[in-house]
């Protein structure tokens, strides 16, 4: 087994120590030959961690394929001194992988003990938003304009593994004085940096895209009205942020709402409608809709109108008209809102200055879109 230990020139720009009230936080990653335990082999396992207020890596990579329980053993025992275990996707493959391959090689480790943070996980609720073509590490690195020198997949690397062991095997029928010797061992050297690269640039890579946790900070953290107001046909509003700093500008939206956001503020654009729309009573059954009119009036007032003017109003006619500017509610959260028709699933409110100025309804607002935007097809 070979172990691999060395300072690294990368610094960790998102505050997980802040976020997870600890200073003990490791990031990992593994190598293997597959993805089922049972029938693959695992051959690499690398680490950063925090030492000193700077970043260290390690690495423990298996020369032969019997080297996997002294790899798991030196792992386990290693973040027995940490608090925070960082990954991306290890939820869904390494953890599964690694606590399978405990119980095939009959050793007692668990990752019961460190928190675990999964940072592909942590995202997936807004990836939406990135419109990226898929979330693999690689692709949040590129959209974050993190550069590395491996250029290999995890699945590339697995017959350079496999070439390596082979290679292994000849060198140790080969005598040491052989030149062939020496020209393989040049090879094998050749191969093995290509494994440990991948798994450092990975293990770097890891640590680089923590910023990314920040785009989450839009929709889930306190934010500041810095002003808001109506411009050419939209309600914009402007946020700032505390402790928030996106590194790469995002835009994102439907038809009628788009946030524009980058490092501390954000601007949300929304569509306004301005017309006539009509304000639903509950309880038709105390109503007439007057025809002539087109709207309804309540029984009390309704017996002053004769007969052949009135009808018994129904849900979808029991309303009055309003004119005036207004934004879309996704839900009725503000009362009292208006529709086109009694069916639409979209009701509006009424955008007036009592509104703009009243900074608990603003507030209240901006969450229900943000948490629209959660689930709606951007």
């Amino acid at each position: 087994m070979i172990t691999r230990q060395f300072p690294l020139d990368v610094s960790l720009t998102y505050p997980l120590d802040k976020e997870y009230d600890t200073d003990k936080i490791v990031f990992f990653d593994i190598e293997t030959t597959g993805f089922t335990a049972e029938s693959t082999y695992l051959y690499l396992i690398g680490c950063i961690y925090l030492k000193d207020s700077s970043l260290h890596m390690i690495q423990w990579f298996a020369e032969d394929i019997r080297e996997e329980g002294q790899l798991i053993s030196n792992f386990f025992e290693f973040i027995k001194n940490y608090k925070l275990l960082v990954h991306y996707n290890g939820s869904g493959f390494d953890i599964p992988y690694l606590t399978k391959k405990c119980e095939l090689l009959n050793l007692d480790y668990s990752f019961k003990d460190i928190f675990s943070l999964d940072i592909y996980k942590k995202i997936s609720p807004i990836k939406k938003i990135f419109k990226l073509k898929n979330y693999k590490q690689k692709t949040l690195e590129a959209f974050l304009n993190i550069e590395r020198e491996d250029s290999f997949s995890g699945g590339e690397l697995i017959e350079v593994y496999q070439s390596y062991l082979g290679k292994k095997q000849i060198e140790k029928l080969k005598n040491s004085r052989d030149l062939s010797a020496n020209e393989i061992r040049t090879e094998l050297a050749k191969l093995l940096h290509l494994l440990l690269l991948h798994n450092e640039d990975d293990l770097k890579g890891l640590v680089s895209i923590c910023p990314i946790l920040y785009y989450s900070y839009i929709f889930d953290k306190p934010f500041h009205i810095i002003q808001a107001g109506v411009d050419q046909g939209q309600l914009r509003i402007e946020l700032e942020y505390d402790d928030f700093d996106l590194p790469v500008r995002i835009g994102f939206g439907t038809d009628c709402i788009y946030v524009n956001a980058y490092k501390n503020s954000a601007l949300i654009s929304i569509d306004t409608y301005e017309g006539e729309l009509k304000y639903f009573y509950d309880n038709y059954h105390d109503y007439y809709y007057l025809p002539e009119e087109d709207r309804a009036v309540h029984k009390s007032l309704a017996i002053f109108v004769d007969k052949e003017y009135r009808k018994k109003a129904k849900p979808s006619t029991c309303y009055t008209k309003k004119e005036g500017l207004f934004i879309p509610l996704y839900h009725p959260i503000i009362s009292p809102n208006f529709k086109m028709e009694y069916n639409d699933k979209i009701s509006f409110a009424e955008l007036n200055t009592d509104f703009l100025l009243n900074e608990e309804n603003l507030t209240h607002y901006i969450n229900h879109i943000f948490s629209h935007l959660l689930s709606a097809k951007l």
